[in-house]
């Protein structure tokens, strides 16, 4: 599966859902893989399938990409494919129509039962934040797992019907103001929705979603773990992601910057991580990753500009004075990703990634010797006043 041309999953997302845009499932695919041209489940996911002639059984197929990408490999043998919608799961059978491998069924997970003992990986994608009976869910999905199964979870584990802090709130709003009225579209501010609110567009949503760490590490030992973000992305992209054309070099170039400004985010620890991959197995299990090799990268990730550091000159001004919002403890590593993805937004046009050269990342600090790489990073920006006030934004977030 690639992210750039994958007809099949970009028909189950919304121009409302915030990952409906190549970059921001680019930014995904790197904080899952390493690799912006990988993606979580054939990259990262597929090695936690270990073994030969495998059960599988996937929990919230919806309409069902997920287990006709896994009926693909060669090492399982059969999935069972369940979701609690109905219609959902009728259209997923008819689209696997010929793929053997595959039998669908409707489960709620609030009150089904699952067969005991019976498969080798679990994978829940998106669905156990909807559940509000945790404690049968967990205890049906540990039950159905063999000794030695593994269990997948991609999932939303963020504050409970979307009542995220003010914190976050005013981080939305801050990076809000700097898009151009043709990006932001009707909206001058994010709201917080309310519980009723949230409640009567569907009850099912993140109704208990911050305890699921809780319960996953109650049932099962955690192995691995990935934060892929989603935490300030998600609202503040919610219907405008589809404003933001990845052809454009300006309109790409923001939508980078965004995700590249909560990654910092995250990293640093100042907000948490709303969406979170993880794999895990049960107590007292030998299970272990498989060391299957990658699958071959899309021939598209082959397509590379130049280091956009070395697009242009640098700038010969004298160093800037460091303002006060700036941090002396600022690292290079968010900066250079900033300064490079600024820069491509002047490029008439731009391949699907750009190399990062070791070499200009050392020039760039070797220039900025004696002044703080934020101050450095905004003598360098291009003027386009959003990339600017981005810029300006994410030194001032660094800083707090």
């Amino acid at each position: 599966m690639t992210v750039w041309n994958d007809a099949e999953y970009s028909q189950r997302l919304t121009h409302a859902n915030w990952m409906a845009n190549t970059a921001v499932l680019m930014y995904l695919n790197e904080r899952a893989t390493g690799d912006p041209a990988r993606d979580w489940l054939s990259s990262w996911a597929h090695r936690w399938f270990a073994g030969s002639n495998l059960r599988v059984l996937v929990l919230g197929c919806g309409e069902g990409w997920l287990e006709r990408a896994v009926a693909a490999w060669p090492f399982v043998a059969h999935i069972d494919a369940v979701d609690f919608a109905a219609d959902a799961v009728a259209r997923a059978r008819e689209s696997a129509r010929g793929l053997d491998k595959i039998r669908y069924g409707v489960v709620d997970l609030n009150r089904d039962e699952l067969p005991r003992d019976t498969y080798d990986v679990v994978v829940a994608h998106s669905v156990l934040h909807h559940v509000a009976n945790l404690e049968h869910a967990y205890a049906q999905i540990e039950a159905s797992m063999r000794p030695d199964a593994t269990l997948v979870i991609n999932e939303y584990i963020g504050p409970n019907r979307f009542q995220y802090g003010d914190d976050v709130l005013s981080i939305m709003n801050a990076l809000l103001r700097c898009l151009p009225p043709e990006l932001r579209g009707p909206y001058e501010v994010r709201t917080r929705p309310t519980v009723e609110e949230m409640i009567a567009n569907d009850p099912t949503e993140a109704v208990r979603a911050e305890e699921l760490l809780a319960f996953t590490e109650k049932h099962f030992e955690i192995l691995a773990r990935r934060n892929l973000g989603g935490t300030i992305l998600q609202h503040l992209l919610f219907d405008i992601v589809q404003h933001f054309r990845f052809d454009n070099p300006r309109d790409r170039s923001i939508v980078e910057l965004l995700c590249t400004i909560e990654a910092m985010l995250v990293d640093r620890g100042r907000i948490e991580s709303d969406f979170v991959l993880l794999a895990a197995r049960k107590k007292g299990s030998h299970a272990t990753r498989a060391p299957r090799p990658l699958p071959p990268r899309p021939r598209e990730a082959f397509q590379l500009d130049p280091d956009p550091l070395g697009l242009t000159s640098p700038a010969r001004t004298a160093v800037a004075q460091r303002s006060e919002h700036v941090s002396r403890r600022a690292d290079w590593k968010p900066v250079l990703r900033l300064l490079r993805q600024a820069l491509a937004s002047q490029q008439e046009a731009r391949a699907p990634l750009f190399r990062e050269s070791a070499l200009l990342g050392i020039r760039e600090r070797l220039l900025a010797r004696g002044s703080d790489p934020w101050t450095h990073l905004l003598r360098r920006a291009p003027a386009d006043p959003a990339i600017r006030a981005l810029l300006e934004t994410a030194a001032t977030l660094a800083s707090a």
